[in-house]
């Protein structure tokens, strides 16, 4: 076998080693992720039935009317139960999808992680081939060039650990913008609202926040991803990022459009959340990128010295 050869399988066989090992810690996370949704959806369930027999006439109605209805066509006096219902509601199917993405994740990485049980095996077989045509013909730099050789190839597999956790982030920052901006809308609508904007206004302002909560749902899953993908990427110890608190902001979001969405100080309120998540991303996104130029200086270096080695070997 070619040195060529027995590098790129060497290679190979290394980087799916830290596959399988990053599979390994995201499927545990995944799991804890699993039985947590699982507890928190059946107690929203529960929330969502105790609040749903305070408006037993729009059980079976679909969340849209409930939304028109508080525009306007129910009675006062049941208004605020029906606030308390439609938010009931947006947690728990916000809950079940979570707990749908999370399941579907586990099942495809548990397929995924087949594709590399033997990699261990296969490295150790391909080292020692290496190691054997790298002492037949120069035994006096074969471990060097081992071992920069195995530096080399584990920077790669962190350098793409750090792109796959940028991807990630920068696919959340894209969604929260989508977000800020339909929340934009709607407060410059408000504005005209509050100053007797009329119907047409109304419903402006109510299809941007529409569209804000549908992509609420869709950041909810990417922020879960980004804390996945960040399980095996190491950040200097100093920063710290509450990875964990973006997964309440979805609640905070929710509670502030229905308890009195049509209030302006609410949007503001869910703009306010909505920033600060967006600056959390925003903060691990630099220190990923500033990791990334430095992973790659590495990489070229260890390459350039193992260059100089075979250059200089006799």
């Amino acid at each position: 076998m070619e040195h060529n050869d027995i590098n790129l399988k060497l290679q190979n066989a290394q980087q799916g080693i830290m596959r399988l090992n990053k599979i390994d810690a995201m499927l545990e996370q995944l799991k804890d992720e699993q039985k947590e949704l699982e507890k928190r959806t059946n107690e929203l369930k529960k929330i969502l039935q105790k609040e749903s027999k305070d408006v037993q006439k729009i059980e079976n109605k679909s969340i849209k009317y409930v939304f028109y209805s508080i525009l306007g066509t129910v009675d006062e006096h049941i208004d605020k139960e029906l606030k308390e219902e439609l938010a009931a509601k947006l947690k728990y199917q916000q809950s079940l999808k979570d707990l749908d993405d999370v399941v579907d994740r586990i099942s495809k990485l548990s397929v995924e992680r087949y594709n590399y049980v033997n990699c261990q095996k296969e490295y150790e077989q391909l080292y020692e081939q290496k190691k054997e045509m790298l002492i037949q013909n120069n035994g006096n730099v074969a471990k060097r060039i081992l071992n920069l050789t195995d530096e080399v190839n584990a920077s790669k597999g962190n350098l793409k650990e750090i792109e796959e956790a940028l991807y990630a982030g920068q696919n959340v920052l894209n969604s929260l913008e989508i977000i800020l901006d339909k929340l934009d809308s709607a407060e410059d609508w408000g504005t005209f609202d509050m100053l007797g904007g009329g119907l047409f206004v109304g419903m402006a302002k109510h299809s941007d926040i529409d569209d804000a909560q549908d992509e609420a749902e869709n950041v909810q899953k990417l922020l879960r991803q980004f804390r996945t993908e960040l399980v095996d990427v190491k950040i200097d110890e100093n920063v710290e990022i509450n990875i964990d608190e973006f997964a309440k902001f979805a609640d905070v979001f929710f509670d502030g459009l229905i308890a009195d969405w049509y209030m302006q100080s609410k949007i503001n309120e869910s703009q306010n959340n909505i920033v600060c998540v967006k600056e959390q991303v925003t903060e691990v996104i630099q220190r990923l990128n500033k990791m990334e130029a430095e992973e790659k200086s590495k990489i070229e270096d260890l390459q350039f010295e193992v260059k100089h080695i075979i250059e200089i070997a006799n």
